[in-house]
């Protein structure tokens, strides 16, 4: 796929190298990566800038022990490789593909000199990463100062826009393995939160669906246990 076809059809990308230049542009490469393939190794070193034009991927680290923590969820505009290029350090997380995913990328020598040409793309950069700062220490929060059975609802409340509306419930896909890397804690710590309030019919679980079937009690059950 040419650079062209993809700013045309792609707005966030479009916005993103609206002002690259000519020669800039002409070095980005496309490349696409099957579900479940690993783009980049944690504690590896990779001389280039990303950034997703289709798909998602999860951004992991991994402890010593094997246990995982997904630290974010990155979709179409996202990028990643900016750190490890202006730290000249390998990556501190891994990033695996969670669906078939489309990317392009671009060796460091052009980022740099795109970044001191475009004064667009410079502010750019500048507010999106003080954006991810104050979302991950949001998180780093949440995560210290809160009961996992806060996260859970506010992680369920979170996801309500995008879960489908059949008959008054709500039905999330969700998949519990990769939650309960995103919170840091076993998937049996997950299940049991997840069994106290299906106790209270507040919700319905199976394989791959949490079903909401009260959102006013699962915004009480938050507020309840915010101060636990």
């Amino acid at each position: 796929m040419l650079i062209n076809e993809i700013i045309e059809s792609n707005k966030k990308i479009e916005y993103i190298l609206k002002n690259c230049s000519y020669d800039i542009l002409n070095k980005w490469k496309y490349k696409e990566y099957s579900k479940g393939e690993i783009v980049c190794y944690q504690g590896m070193r990779y001389n280039y800038f990303y950034i997703i034009v289709e798909g998602f991927a999860n951004i992991s680290l991994a402890a010593e022990s094997g246990k995982t923590f997904s630290q974010a969820i990155y979709k179409s505009g996202d990028y990643f490789g900016e750190l490890e290029i202006f730290n000249n350090k390998p990556y501190i997380c891994s990033i695996e593909a969670l669906s078939d995913l489309k990317i392009i990328r671009i060796e460091k020598q052009y980022f740099i000199k795109w970044l001191i040409k475009d004064q667009h793309f410079s502010l750019y950069m500048t507010k999106t990463l003080c954006d991810n700062f104050y979302n991950l220490s949001k998180l780093s929060a949440k995560n210290t100062l809160y009961s996992l059975k806060y996260r859970v609802c506010n992680y369920l409340l979170y996801k309500l826009d995008s879960g489908v509306h059949i008959d008054g419930i709500i039905s999330i896909e969700i998949d519990k393995e990769q939650l309960s890397e995103q919170f840091a804690v076993t998937s049996r710590s997950i299940n049991r939160v997840l069994k106290e309030i299906k106790e209270k019919n507040i919700i319905d679980i199976s394989n791959k669906y949490i079903y909401i079937l009260d959102i006013e009690a699962l915004i009480e059950e938050e507020s309840i246990s915010k101060n636990y």
